[in-house]
């Protein structure tokens, strides 16, 4: 009885990104009426974005439960968007045990950040705008995660990018924040651009975005198979924060701690492994691709570890932290350890959550200044100075 009543539940998964939308829709028309002024107004905003988060993880806790009593929900289409000669955009979504694991495990630390930013910004002048920005992120990385097609993943991949954007330059009326936010954002552009070739790459050659055609073995011949992975792990890289991408996370940091433990330490920053685990059956066939994953994750993870040992603020040394396992990821998938990767991913998001929303009470847990640069690094001046040139100095 209760299965039966549980397969209905795939065709509601467009409610996990749909209500934060809702939540951030009812919040700015507040806004925009004057409702939504003074302390009384607070509880209700945060309230409404905590109850859209909370909605989707026990949707999604439904969706799990189907997996593990009947059977995984697979490919399902909602509805469709637009069609050409030879393909169309749909809302679909692929519920597979990479995506269900991953979207639940965001969609619980989405709901445990709306709840600690609601004292977090008692009181903030942007109070309400950083829900509505937080709850556009949230329904934009569930789309990412859940999307049965390139086309709407990046809908979700330029949703998540714009919420960085507006939460780095969240103080706007400091020059150094909004800087850093046009600095990540054009950044992270390039990364963009190549997951639009990509998708262009997939309509004409495979006449689909699905991810399921993408991955088909033997479609394509090598070449074209190498130029359409190649636009996907250019956006992987930049989102992901690897090299030649890295410098615009720490500059990232410009924002309020909850927008850094959900974007850089827990989540966004996970987006570019995603979507190379979401391809790692094109992957397989390009093994020249995945020696360049072995050899970028490698140098970045050699980058990060410079550059934290130089730190002398939490949040900084977390986020290079942060890349520094990231990096591990992405060597990971490039020997085919995709399960290895997955599980890394889990577990370190989770770690890392919790790591960014205490680094605001870290003074008052510990004793003593940050450890000096080994000796080793400062006798290097040219070596000292380039990992100092990531320093963010970000304390928010």
């Amino acid at each position: 009885m209760m299965v039966d009543m549980l397969r209905h539940l795939p065709d509601w998964v467009w409610l996990v990104p749909g209500l934060p939308l809702l939540a951030l829709s009812i919040t700015g028309l507040r806004v925009l009426l004057g409702r939504a002024t003074g302390d009384a107004a607070e509880p209700l905003t945060a309230r409404l974005a905590s109850l859209a988060a909370f909605g989707g993880l026990l949707l999604l806790l439904a969706l799990d439960l189907l997996a593990v009593l009947d059977e995984v929900p697979g490919h399902r289409v909602v509805a469709y968007w637009f069609s050409g000669s030879n393909w169309q955009g749909s809302f679909s979504y692929l519920m597979d045990e990479l995506s269900l694991s991953l979207a639940t495990l965001v969609a619980l630390i989405g709901w445990l950040v709306m709840r600690f930013s609601a004292n977090y910004l008692h009181r903030e002048a942007g109070f309400h705008r950083f829900f509505i920005i937080l709850s556009f992120f949230l329904a934009g990385i569930q789309l990412v995660l859940l999307a049965g097609n390139g086309l709407l993943a990046f809908v979700g991949w330029e949703m998540c990018g714009m919420s960085s954007f507006l939460l780095i330059g969240y103080a706007w009326q400091r020059p150094v924040a909004t800087g850093n936010a046009l600095f990540a954002f054009v950044t992270n552009r390039g990364g963009d651009a190549g997951f639009l070739l990509a998708l262009g790459l997939a309509a004409n050659w495979l006449g689909s975005f699905d991810w399921q055609a993408i991955n088909q073995s033997g479609v394509l011949t090598l070449v074209n198979a190498r130029l359409l992975v190649l636009g996907f792990v250019i956006a992987a890289l930049a989102k992901s924060a690897q090299l030649p991408f890295t410098p615009w996370i720490s500059r990232a940091l410009e924002g309020p701690t909850p927008s850094s433990a959900i974007f850089y330490g827990a989540v966004m920053v996970h987006a570019g492994v995603y979507l190379l685990l979401r391809l790692s059956p094109l992957l397989a066939q390009v093994p020249d691709v995945m020696l360049g994953l072995v050899a970028v994750g490698l140098m970045t993870a050699i980058y990060a570890w410079l550059c934290g040992l130089v730190q002398t603020d939490v949040k900084s040394a977390l986020i290079f932290a942060t890349v520094f396992q990231v990096s591990l990821m992405i060597v990971a998938i490039g020997l085919g350890w995709t399960t290895l990767a997955t599980v890394h991913l889990g577990l370190h998001a989770a770690w890392r959550a919790w790591q960014f929303l205490l680094a605001p009470s870290w003074l008052s847990l510990t004793r003593g200044r940050p450890a000096p640069a080994p000796a080793w690094l400062r006798q290097r001046q040219w070596l000292y100075t380039a990992a100092r040139c990531n320093v963010s100095g970000s304390t928010r």
